[in-house]
């Protein structure tokens, strides 16, 4: 009796075909789901981020009886100094107050006439901590506090550097992705119309001076790097130079707009004379970027929202950033 070896059948070509064209459509049916779920927890991330940042001032108006500022001057000289930001005197309310006590910021000078000059020693203007190698390392450090997850860009922020030096600058400091909201329009030095003012013309406001409700005005929203290819350009957590606001001819190389941003153009925004979309608030969150209202929420705002871009403040978006306009908006 014989016995005949059964012989082992491989795939034809055509089966392995099929069997490669079903795990691709697998692949293609499960990545999307992939992606949407990591984009789901960065931009909780980015929402617990801005949560602590709402949390964080509160604490400084209770401690200060004061909204924090948008930052100080310490010199006047647009091309070469640098000022401290809001995000600084934040910082011991985020348990970051290693990083506050080393640095020791120093605000304001002779011409700084609402906030307290810091008399202790040594006193760092961020001017010269840049020139410091050791506080230059600490302000290069990323800090987690301010990046949403969700923007791709270097630690460093390469695009404003500190101090500016004609465009010539090579200090750049930790990048920050969230930014104080200073004015429905052009981000201005004097007599915003947001609740963020640059201390040496206005006095800080109190909660009592936003009038149209904590819940009703933004306080902080996002910023990204990258958005379509366009350089948004974030900003930077420790200060800017110079002192330009939105109107100025270096509104978008120098100034406030390292630090705030002004409802001039849309929500995610790339276009706009003069690069001024680098002023506004953009994120890599489809649809939209979260934003931190007075009372400490965080809402996420639809790029769609209503935004009339003419120079009156006559739309949704505008009347969440104006404090005192007699329009409180509630429902967007």
């Amino acid at each position: 009796m014989f016995r005949h070896a059964l012989r082992k059948r491989g795939f034809t070509l055509v089966e392995l075909l099929v069997v490669i064209a079903i795990i691709g459509v697998l692949i293609a049916l499960l990545l999307p789901a992939v992606q949407q779920a990591r984009e789901a927890a960065r931009r909780m991330q980015c929402t617990n981020n801005l949560k602590q940042i709402g949390i964080a001032m509160h604490n400084f108006h209770d401690t200060y009886n004061k909204v924090v500022p948008m930052s100080h001057e310490d010199y006047g000289d647009e091309n070469a100094h640098g000022n401290w930001g809001w995000a600084v005197d934040l910082m011991p309310f985020l348990e970051l107050n290693n990083t506050y006590d080393a640095l020791n910021p120093s605000y304001g000078n002779h011409q700084n006439d609402f906030w307290p000059y810091n008399n202790t020693s040594p006193k760092n203007i961020l001017h010269d901590a840049v020139t410091d190698s050791d506080l230059l390392d600490i302000m290069q450090q990323p800090v987690d506090a301010f990046m949403c997850p969700s923007t791709a860009g270097p630690q460093l922020n390469e695009s404003k550097p500190i101090p500016y030096d004609s465009g010539n600058g090579t200090n750049y400091l930790a990048r920050a992705d969230y930014i104080v909201a200073n004015d429905a329009d052009n981000i201005d030095r004097q007599d915003c119309d947001g609740t963020f003012v640059w201390t040496r013309y206005d006095s800080p406001l109190t909660f009592a001076g936003v009038t149209d409700g904590l819940s009703n005005t933004i306080f902080v929203g996002e910023r990204c790097y990258m958005l379509g290819g366009e350089l948004i350009g974030s900003g930077v957590v420790f200060g800017y130079a110079g002192n330009n606001d939105g109107a100025g001819s270096g509104a978008t190389t120098t100034g406030f707009f390292y630090i705030a941003g002004s409802g001039l153009l849309p929500i995610n925004s790339t276009t706009g004379a003069s690069n001024g979309h680098r002023q506004g608030f953009a994120s890599n969150h489809p649809g939209g970027a979260n934003f931190v209202l007075g009372d400490g929420s965080v809402r996420f705002i639809a790029e769609t929202i209503d935004h009339n871009t003419d120079d009156a403040a006559n739309s949704t978006f505008e009347n969440l950033i104006q404090r005192n306009d007699g329009q409180p908006v509630s429902n967007f």
